[in-house]
């Protein structure tokens, strides 16, 4: 099918006659409706389509895209329905379904509502047209800002104008702040975790050729606060290119894949996305669970069980009379417990149009939101186990303080809980007592507020709690340095800034002192002693300072002494005499610039950094400072007074609160001071890559 979706793409890009026409699918030609895939009338139209879309600036405050499975307040379907009305019954049973439809249809559909035991008490009605049912594609895309729901528009990727315009009804009838990301894309083609993660295939490039990678990661963290945007192959190769025909985010730190049997052509494009997310690592630290559902889909038998909708404490799972079906609910009722797993059978699923394609769920307005970094992995023994997290009630009503509790149990006993205590700005935290070494501790949080809102972190409670161990004995501490030696080229009076980082990847507390085996006078360093947590890692800048240097060869050795051993790092500084133009220092005060430029995250602590280089022609007041693209301040790199003279300072792609920056353009801007008063300034342009 992808063959021959992409030989029709070439017969567009190339100018459509006659006899090529006669080459397009058959089944593009028979169908005279809009469907999910583009019609022919419409593959002709899309080539030149200009859609009417206003795009706006993008949200400002803390930014947060809300993920599937936390709290909806209801469900978007559109009617004429595409899905059974025994569905639309089910869901009206404890959550609101929210009809999108004409005006002059809203009679018929509630006549059809209440034939059908709908509870017409938890029904709205959004009067408006649309041009089809597959509301997950074109429907909004939910936001949180500094705690308020908003909505997310974008470029539909059909030419479907009444389907285009949905979000903006929705975000007008619920009284939603709407905002416009010039990014073509579709629901269906998008997941994300609610923690700053998102994914898809590579449609979206596909879609917006106009753009780089890059921007378009900037974009999505600019409107929808995704730090990390995984764009993957789609392994079914159908005409769609749907990341939810094939996967699903089912928790922060677990995802679910389709599987099919090694016989299928498509086998090994689907084991590589399984092992492809299997690799990654999640917003809670530790690497992705990755389940499979066995999906044997063909033109006989649709078998499309990703393509599910978690609403709540329900998961509606499509059913199309498989073999299979029975063993999809079965894998359902294993990988999500505590949840109501429901079939929802219908003759009109395929593999690449079913459930979760005709339906959309709606953020809580009110939601009782818990951020919590979860315990997953094994503790030493003897020490205070912390659970500390933040709890917001969106609605703005107050919390019952002595609701939020952590609940925990050791092993197969009894749940036991213990009151969380706050620490201000809606941070709480409790101290676990002391628990036997070889234990497992199972727990979760949970919270309420005076708006009848309860919750539990993570969604579904005491049924799939977070777990960790607790060791019999701790692991000893361990001392990991990069890099393992220096080795420097500088000209006579330079001054240039190195980063050392010392990780403890060991299961107690490592404590070290440094110092030098030669004293020096050109290389200093700002932190003699110390103590690194397990599992944690610190950094230090080396100031190298080649001024009052003759040239020649300087040596000495940082010695770092711990409760284990001592470790030698060498350091070797070449100096040479200045010999060309291009390396001279220059009697004009400017900013040279950064190389690398660009430069990547990625690697080890040297690779994944670069060096800021600018003249000083007199001693002065500088500053050196990192921003980005919205103007905010990054990081301060330099704020001291100086002597004249060339520098080096290395910025190693982190912000203030030493976390990684995402990638996207960042600005250096240096500025001089004589007196307080500003004598120079300069900006250039910094390009981080992942």
């Amino acid at each position: 099918m992808k063959k021959v979706f992409i030989f029709l793409l070439f017969i567009i890009a190339s100018g459509v006659n006659a006899d090529r026409l006669n080459n397009i699918p058959q089944k593009v030609k028979d169908n005279p409706i809009l469907a999910h895939y583009l019609s022919l009338d419409e593959i002709l139209l899309n080539r030149n389509y200009n859609r009417d879309f206003t795009p706006t600036d993008p949200p400002t405050g803390v930014i947060r895209q809300t993920s599937e499975f936390e709290q909806m307040e209801g469900v978007l379907v559109v009617y004429p329905l595409g899905v059974p009305y025994e569905l639309i019954a089910e869901m009206s049973e404890d959550t609101f379904v929210y009809t999108v439809v004409p005006s002059y249809l809203q009679s018929q559909c509630e006549s059809n509502y209440q034939s059908n035991n709908v509870n017409m008490e938890n029904c709205e009605f959004i009067n408006s047209p649309t041009n089809t049912y597959w509301i997950r594609d074109y429907g909004p895309w939910f936001i949180s800002v500094d705690n308020e729901i908003a909505v997310v528009n974008f470029p539909y990727n059909r030419p479907r104008p009444d389907d285009d315009d949905i979000p903006i009804e929705v975000a007008n009838h619920l009284n939603l702040d709407l905002y416009g990301m010039d990014l073509v894309s579709t629901g269906g083609n998008y997941m994300c975790d609610g923690n700053y993660i998102g994914a898809s295939t590579d449609l979206v490039y596909d879609e917006n050729t106009n753009m780089t990678s890059t921007e378009i990661d900037q974009l999505v963290l600019d409107y929808l606060g995704i730090e990390e945007y995984h764009v993957t192959i789609d392994p079914l190769d159908d005409y769609i290119k749907h990341i939810d025909c094939w996967g699903k985010f089912i928790d922060v730190d677990e995802v679910l894949i389709g599987e099919v049997p090694e016989s299928d052509y498509r086998y090994e494009d689907f084991e590589f996305v399984a092992d492809y997310f299997a690799t990654q690592t999640s917003a809670w630290g530790n690497d992705y669970e990755v389940h499979r559902i066995y999906t044997p889909g063909s033109s006989y038998q649709a078998t499309p069980y990703t393509n599910s909708l978690i609403l709540n404490k329900k998961v509606f799972v499509p059913q199309t009379g498989s073999e299979w079906d029975d063993e999809a609910l079965a894998t359902y009722e294993d990988i999500m417990p505590g949840y109501e797993i429901i079939g929802v059978y219908s003759s009109g699923w395929i593999d690449t149009d079913a459930l979760h394609c005709r339906t959309r769920g709606i953020a809580d307005r009110n939601m009782l939101y818990i951020q919590h970094d979860p315990i997953l992995n094994e503790l030493p023994y003897g020490e205070e186990i912390e659970i500390s997290t933040e709890i917001i009630a969106y609605s703005g009503e107050p919390l019952y303080l002595d609701s939020l509790k952590v609940y925990y149990k050791i092993d197969e006993g009894d749940y036991n809980s213990i009151t969380l205590q706050p620490d201000g700005q809606d941070q709480y935290s409790a101290l676990l007592p002391s628990i036997d070494p070889e234990s497992e501790v199972s727990y979760f949080i949970h919270a309420a507020d005076e708006s009848g809102h309860s919750m539990n972190h993570p969604y579904i409670g005491s049924f799939d709690p977070h777990v960790f161990t607790v060791a019999e004995n701790p692991n000893p501490p361990e001392l990991v340095v990069d890099p393992t030696s220096f080795n420097l080229e500088m000209n006579v009076d330079e001054l240039q800034l190195e980063t050392l980082a010392l990780s403890n990847p060991g299961g107690s507390d490592l404590e070290f002192t440094t110092y030098l085996e030669d004293p020096v006078t050109w290389l200093g360093y700002d932190l003699q002693s110390g103590t690194i947590l397990p599992g944690e890692s610190i950094e230090t800048n080396l100031e190298f300072d080649t001024n009052d240097l003759e040239p020649n060869v300087y040596s000495t050795n940082i010695i770092i002494s711990d409760n284990r051993e001592i470790t030698e790092i060498p350091v070797t500084l070449t100096v040479s005499q200045t010999n060309s133009n291009d390396n001279m220092f220059s009697d004009k005060t400017e900013l040279i610039g950064n190389f690398p430029n660009p430069f990547s995250l990625s690697g080890n602590i040297r690779s994944s950094q670069t060096v800021i280089k600018y003249n000083l022609s007199k001693a002065a007041q500088v500053s050196l400072m990192i921003y980005n693209v919205k103007g905010q301040l990054i990081k301060t790199l330099v704020d001291v007074s100086q002597i004249a003279g060339t520098y080096n300072i290395m910025w190693n792609g982190k912000d203030a609160h030493n976390k990684k920056v995402t990638s996207g353009i960042y600005f250096s801007k240096f500025d001089v001071y004589e007196n307080g008063v500003n004598d120079y300034t300069s900006v250039k342009k910094i390009i981080v890559l992942k």
